[in-house]
């Protein structure tokens, strides 16, 4: 689990005790929930790109794939930054 995901479900549980409000007791489980499913496909991206770029030779490559892999590794390293 995230550690944004943790927070968010330690949080969850005191204003569960605080408030007993079940509606952002849902609301933030969908948001835990969110946040795990966008770790997990940022996870699975970055394996694919690292097969991409293993299995296809640099000089094969056609320009859209190379563009592809060009834009992923940007928004990956853009991801990386702002999860620091």
């Amino acid at each position: 689990m995230s550690q944004a995901a943790e927070d968010i479900t330690r949080k969850s549980r005191a204003f569960h005790e605080k408030f007993r409000d079940r509606e952002l007791d849902d609301y933030l489980k969908s948001l835990s929930r969110k946040i795990e499913d966008a770790d997990t496909l940022y996870h699975h991206f970055g394996h694919l790109l690292k097969h991409v770029r293993a299995t296809v030779a640099h000089p094969v490559r056609s320009k859209h794939l190379q563009g592809a892999i060009e834009t992923a590794e940007r928004c990956l390293k853009r991801f990386e930054t702002e999860r620091s």
